[in-house]
């Protein structure tokens, strides 16, 4: 399904911080050729989505960028980091490869509620199924060895950073980095 002519697709998210994207993206650069996944997650792309909204109307998106940044207003700074991997889909082929994100999950928790309310309160529809945060490493593995049967025993970058602003992203379906920032919310800020 297409996006409509005056439409965009979009998602607000927390970006990962540039040290930490770097990092985790020179890390995952070094397992391109062993893990044979048929997309990668571009370094500017890293993010943890807190909420889809999906093809939103150009018109609306100044009502729902008011309704983000009041929550944002509200939202103080919290700090982040890398954990470890897990998979979505079957584990001989997953169809995403993400990590786990720790540190106080408690306030990402409170803002991805606080956004989804605000984005219900709009009329928007949210996903019907737990909120799993998680930061999109690489999709679709399509290699020959299954990927459960492929050695795992690797550490993650030890990185972290400070949330400080949330972003409303557009895809850009095709093209790298794929997704666009359209505004960005600092916390704490009214």
């Amino acid at each position: 399904m297409g996006t409509q002519a005056g439409q965009e697709r979009v998602f607000v998210a927390l970006r990962i911080g540039q040290a930490a994207a770097e990092s985790l993206s020179d890390w995952s650069a070094s397992l391109h050729e062993k893990y044979n996944f048929r997309k990668w997650t571009h370094a500017e792309d890293l993010h943890i989505t807190i909420q889809f909204l999906g093809d939103v109307w150009v018109e609306q998106l100044p009502l729902l960028q008011h309704a983000i940044a009041q929550v944002a207003a509200q939202t103080p700074p919290f700090a982040l980091q890398v954990g470890s991997l897990d998979t979505f889909g079957l584990i001989e082929a997953p169809r995403v490869w993400w990590v786990h994100p720790e540190g106080d999950l408690q306030s990402l928790y409170i803002l991805q509620h606080q956004i989804g309310q605000a984005c219900t309160d709009l009329g928007y529809v949210p996903e019907d199924r737990p909120y799993r945060p998680h930061i999109t490493i690489a999709r679709k593995y399509k290699g020959e060895i299954p990927f459960s049967e492929l050695d795992h025993t690797f550490q993650l970058p030890p990185v972290g950073w400070q949330v400080t602003e949330m972003v409303l992203c557009k895809i850009r379906v095709g093209q790298q980095p794929s997704y666009e920032n359209i505004a960005t919310f600092p916390f704490g800020k009214e």
